[in-house]
């Protein structure tokens, strides 16, 4: 539309009054012709297309929240940002942005994944978290929304084990949510909640737990609470057995939220020393790439344990 039109100015004043993202219902609600929305997102026009029937006013790289808008407006009314997305902005460290975003539509919607943009059609539309004028899934509904597009078991441990130790959402939150949910590829995420439940806080004790299992010796409590005789807490190892006094610390900054926790870790192993607790630290990598290995010095602490 040329500038000299006299509805120009409101049109763009709509548009930017969208942030620039806007859908071509809107724009002709707004007075613009269909012909001259072709031409603003035509090669030599100087707005793009972020989806079907989406636009964006300008010709620049898309900043996330635009995607998130355009998404949005190309899942239509009633629709949710779930996901990797909804659990970063209720402020969940650690979370990887994806070059997806996962959009919750109502079941009656009948459209389809386009784009960056992946539809999800549900029966059960959670009560959005509106920040900042977008609406997101509680972070139950969107963690097991994200462990469901999750390829990979060990990025379902590390998702869940963050946002619990991070305490974003509860167990019980999550078993509440997984109870709702599709069998379909939730596996993973069920897996994961057996272990948070057993106490079991990183992707290393996650697959200490496995190792563990699989080795015929006695399971420990896992982040279990330890009072000195007054009922004060003092201290909650990894791993601990309680009938022999031993505990096992996994130590790394990789697992660790910050320096500080990691700095924590230290103390907590020079006080269970002090408290005559036998224990032994390992390293995720130990764990990991060599679970013989470990399975045998875990088994050689417990001997020295019961001599004791």
């Amino acid at each position: 539309m040329p500038r000299t039109n006299p509805d120009w100015p409101r049109i763009l004043d709509a548009v930017n009054g969208r942030e620039q993202v806007a859908t071509h219902a809107e724009l002709q609600q707004f007075g613009m012709p269909k012909g001259s929305i072709g031409r603003k997102v035509g090669p030599h026009g100087p707005w793009q297309r972020l989806l079907p029937g989406v636009v964006l006013a300008h010709r620049g790289t898309p900043t996330r929240r635009e995607r998130l808008l355009g998404a949005l407006a190309f899942g239509g009314p009633g629709s949710i940002i779930s996901g990797a997305d909804a659990l970063k902005a209720t402020g969940v460290r650690g979370v990887d942005e994806l070059p997806t975003v996962l959009v919750l539509v109502p079941h009656a919607r009948q459209r389809k994944s386009f784009g960056y943009a992946y539809l999800e059609r549900t029966h059960r539309r959670p009560t959005p978290i509106t920040r900042l004028g977008i609406p997101y899934a509680p972070p139950a509904r969107a963690l097991v929304d994200l462990c469901r597009h999750q390829n990979s078991l060990v990025g379902v441990r590390a998702v869940v084990a963050s946002v619990i130790q991070q305490r974003h959402c509860t167990v019980r939150e999550l078993g509440v949510e997984l109870t709702h949910a599709p069998r379909q590829r939730t596996a993973g995420a069920r897996l994961a909640l057996n272990e948070v439940s057993d106490g079991v806080r990183s992707i290393a004790e996650a697959r200490a737990r496995t190792v563990l299992r699989a080795s015929g010796l006695p399971m420990p409590q896992w982040n279990a609470r330890l009072v000195t005789p007054d009922g004060e807490t003092f201290l909650r190892p990894d791993a601990w057995w309680p009938d022999l006094g031993a505990a096992l610390e996994i130590d790394s900054r990789r697992w660790h939220l910050s320096p500080e926790d990691w700095a924590r870790t230290q103390r907590r192993q020079r006080h269970l020393t002090a408290h005559g607790v036998m224990v032994m630290s390992f390293s995720p990598s130990e764990i990991i790439d060599d679970p013989h290995g470990f399975v045998r010095e875990v088994r050689a602490l417990l001997e020295a344990a019961r001599q004791r």
